[in-house]
């Protein structure tokens, strides 16, 4: 899996377990050592949740043409139910809406992406690949790191603001180099109690609670209607894809009879000439014995 994300076909666009991707990395390092991260922005959705998420800039120092793509990384939280690894980190002690584990995963970004129709809250630039500043093998490093760090997602807490953050802290220890802000920076979520929405106790703001339980299943919906439509997209395309072929064939399959027809009309011809000949001949003979004068 790991492979077919970093290839360079903007078609794949599955989602992959992060930590999946980190095992498979670690366990063949050589295979992707010509991967180096170059960039990496921090986004935020603009909507009630403000759902965030960071960009890689991956480059290809091993391959011809196409050699940069982009991968969209992203902590949700998951509907599965926690398993053994709960046993190394208990869930968090104080009060929270929403306690999970997380759910982080990696795709391609597709290539219709418009970044102007997302908040921009920073940037970090690595440079060219030639100063190997931060392979995707030490990215994937990170990624773990964060992971085991806190795997459960908190909605105050350990949610998506915290694993862009967390990431992009890790990378300037990692690499030295400092993170920008963008033009949005100060829409930023924050992961720890305090927001908006709602004030508490001493002026401190925070999300409203019900508002994000209808803002998350919103999404949800959204997000099956849009898995719906892309479904129907690709039975349509099928389809059309299917009455090509027919149509085509029926094409092939005329122009082979017409060929055949033409190759053929020359000998009709002939035949029907020669009946006709020799129906003209019959006629010739009976008109010349009818014509005889009759014996006296």
């Amino acid at each position: 899996m790991a492979s077919m994300l970093l290839l360079t076909d903007p078609n794949f666009q599955e989602l992959l377990s992060i930590p999946i991707l980190c095992a498979e990395v670690a366990n063949s390092p050589e295979q992707f050592k010509k991967y180096w991260v170059v960039d990496i922005n921090h986004y935020k959705e603009r909507n009630a949740v403000g759902h965030e998420f960071i960009i890689l800039g991956v480059f290809d120092c091993g391959t011809s043409g196409r050699r940069l793509f982009r991968l969209r990384a992203e902590r949700r939280p998951s509907k599965r139910k926690p398993d053994a690894r709960t046993k190394s980190e208990s869930p968090p002690s104080r009060p929270d809406y929403m306690i999970s584990p997380s759910d982080d995963t990696i795709r391609r970004l597709p290539e219709d992406f418009e970044a102007d129709d997302y908040d921009h809250l920073a940037s970090l630039d690595l440079g060219s690949p030639s100063l190997r500043k931060l392979s995707f093998h030490d990215a994937c490093l990170i990624f773990g790191q964060v992971e085991d760090h806190s795997w459960y997602y908190a909605l105050f807490r350990r949610q998506c603001y915290w694993f862009c953050t967390t990431f992009l802290k890790r990378v300037h220890f990692k690499t030295g180099m400092s993170k920008d802000d963008g033009r949005h920076f100060k829409r930023q979520g924050r992961y720890r109690p305090g927001y908006r929405r709602i004030r508490i106790g001493s002026g401190i703001e925070v999300l409203n609670e019900d508002k994000v339980a209808r803002d998350i299943q919103e999404r949800n919906i959204s997000q099956k209607d849009q898995e719906r439509k892309q479904e129907d997209e690709r039975r349509e395309a099928m389809k059309t894809m299917m009455a090509d072929a027919m149509q085509r064939l029926e094409r092939e399959r005329f122009a082979e009879f017409e060929i055949a027809r033409q190759a053929a009309q020359p000998l009709l011809m002939t035949t029907q000439a020669r009946q006709e000949a020799e129906v003209l001949a019959l006629r010739s003979t009976f008109s010349r014995i009818v014509a005889q004068p009759s014996p006296t």
